[in-house]
């Protein structure tokens, strides 16, 4: 796995200090959710509108924009490539294994 996965790409969000949470999460092929916690790295999603009870940790690398105005995190894959992601290692440590992908 790439460290690029786990870092913002350049220019996909200008303001890399402001706070994600809150903010809703689309794939390229519809909404995923909307992020419960933003830990620099990954994303972690309350997928709701996609798995209902599941929290996905989406990494930072995914991101393809940040619009501040509508408050929306847009990635650059289809929500279905975040099954084969594995979870950030702090995500594995405070779960005592990991969360598991959605689905699987």
């Amino acid at each position: 796995m790439t460290t690029a996965l786990w870092e913002y790409r350049p220019a996909s969000h200008p303001a890399a200090d402001m706070d994600l949470v809150g903010y809703e999460v689309e794939g390229t092929d519809g909404p995923l959710g909307r992020v419960e916690r933003d830990a620099g790295d990954y994303l972690l999603v309350d997928s709701g509108a996609w798995v209902p009870g599941t929290r996905v940790p989406v990494p930072v690398g995914l991101v393809a924009r940040v619009d501040h105005l509508e408050l929306v995190v847009h990635l650059d894959c289809p929500r279905a490539r975040l099954r084969s992601v594995p979870p950030p290692a702090a995500v594995v440590e405070a779960s005592g294994g990991g969360p598991g992908p959605p689905g699987g």
